[in-house]
């Protein structure tokens, strides 16, 4: 920290560098790790007598973060001793105030360079997802096309039990597709850099209903719909986070008669929160936190359809948003699931 240093020649020792070990002030106020006052500076104290003629007192105050002594502030006075109680206090607290700062400081510095390892590990991670997926394309389509070829040349030479391991092979092969897939969209949500504008959420909420509707118009379905906001955010990526949760309401309310979905929206100083709510079968609250994991499911396959990477999309589009993902649900009573936006991205 540099200040008035009184002469040329100081100026020019300190600019050299001081070492704690041959500075008797500094010395002091490192080995002690408090604030030293020295009332009448003694000219011998730091071997810089030619230098330090005009200095009448010092204070040397450590600079002490969680990370141990990062510095040490040293001041002086010209023509004058002593150091009374009350500047005494004001030098304490002002290096107190600076020791804060200054660990504030170094653990944001520490968050960042954690943040950017995490995203380098991101990145690489999703391109290796990306590349899997793409990957596993090629021999998912040869065990589909050579299967065909099979049932063909044997037609009708294949019994019940040839024909139901052809019926499996084909069924398991439709599962890695529908995988794969999910694998690629994930991929392709976390990549895409955002478009942001203005996004009508309860427009967008009718648009996701009304193509759910067209692929089932035999159930009956009662949708309680409220004031939905204006939002900042990506429109395409907002809409892929209704579509999932519309549709996951849907799917586990369809043994209801009628199914009810509730979507309504909280508005919050800093942001808004917005929830979409089923009738269906519910969950396990003891299980929460694995709803929003990649693969992770509550519910066998035989039971509900699904690759269990829906609401690790949300969770995804979510968080690059700057919003966060909850869900709650019982057994048997339905489930609520919710994510909050920022007021402005």
């Amino acid at each position: 920290m540099l200040g008035e240093y009184g002469n040329d020649q100081l100026r020019r020792a300190h600019e050299k560098g001081l070492l704690h070990a041959s500075t008797g002030n500094l010395r002091t106020a490192y080995e002690t790790g408090r604030t030293y006052f020295q009332d009448v500076y003694n000219t011998q104290s730091d071997q810089l007598e030619e230098h330090m003629s005009h200095v009448t007192a010092t204070a040397m105050v450590p600079l002490n973060t969680s990370r141990g002594m990062r510095g040490i502030v040293g001041l002086a006075k010209f023509g004058r001793s002593g150091w009374p109680a009350t500047e005494r206090t004001i030098i304490e607290t002002v290096g107190r105030s600076l020791a804060l700062a200054l660990d504030r400081a170094e653990k944001v510095a520490e968050l960042a360079q954690e943040r950017a390892s995490l995203m380098v590990a991101n990145d690489e991670l999703e391109s290796f997802a990306y590349s899997v997926s793409h990957d596993l394309r090629t021999p998912v389509r040869h065990i589909t096309g050579f299967s065909n070829l099979l049932r063909g040349s044997l037609e009708g030479k294949l019994d019940a039990k040839a024909s139901r391991y052809l019926d499996v092979v084909d069924q398991a092969a439709g599962r890695m597709n529908s995988l794969i897939d999910a694998m690629l969209e994930l991929s392709r949500t976390s990549r895409q850099p955002l478009r942001l504008g203005w996004v009508d959420l309860g427009a967008l909420v009718a648009s996701v209903r009304m193509e759910l509707e067209m692929g089932d118009q035999e159930r009956q379905t009662i949708w309680q719909t409220g004031n939905l906001p204006l939002v900042s955010g990506d429109q395409d990526l907002l809409r892929q986070v209704l579509l999932n949760l519309l549709s996951n309401a849907l799917k586990y309310a369809r043994d209801r008669n009628p199914a009810v979905i509730e979507v309504w929206a909280q508005e919050h100083p800093e942001e808004w929160a917005v929830f979409v709510r089923d009738n269906g079968v519910g969950f396990d609250p003891r299980y929460q936190g694995k709803l929003f994991g990649v693969f992770q499911r509550l519910h066998r396959a035989e039971e509900f359809e699904g690759t269990g990477v829906g609401l690790s999309t949300v969770r995804r589009i979510v968080l690059r948003h700057g919003g966060r993902v909850s869900a709650t649900g019982v057994p048997g009573s339905g489930a609520t699931f919710g994510f909050t936006l920022p007021r402005k991205v």
